[in-house]
């Protein structure tokens, strides 16, 4: 079993070799009453973190996870590995 330094290299690998993205909730179902998915920070300077919108320019994987409560939850787990914690 590879460790979570491990999978945290490879993880940065496959994103470009220049550490791993900061992620935010988005709204990846049309209609939902929150955000039930998670996206990648879009680089745009023109896109808020904030905004739960998704588009053409925002980077892969848009991950639907059905809930906004367990969206919010994966963001916190997933930014808790980056330098500062995702601050």
């Amino acid at each position: 079993m590879r460790t979570l330094d491990d999978v945290r290299a490879a993880a940065a690998a496959q994103w470009g070799g220049e550490g791993l993205p900061k992620w935010r909730t988005a709204f990846t179902t049309n209609g939902s009453e929150g955000p039930t998915g998670i996206v990648p920070v879009c680089h745009d300077p023109e896109h808020e973190e904030a905004d739960g919108s998704v588009y053409e320019c925002c980077p892969d994987p848009a991950i639907e996870v059905e809930s906004a409560e367990l969206a919010e939850y994966m963001v916190a787990l997933l930014n808790t590995d980056l330098p500062g914690g995702g601050a």
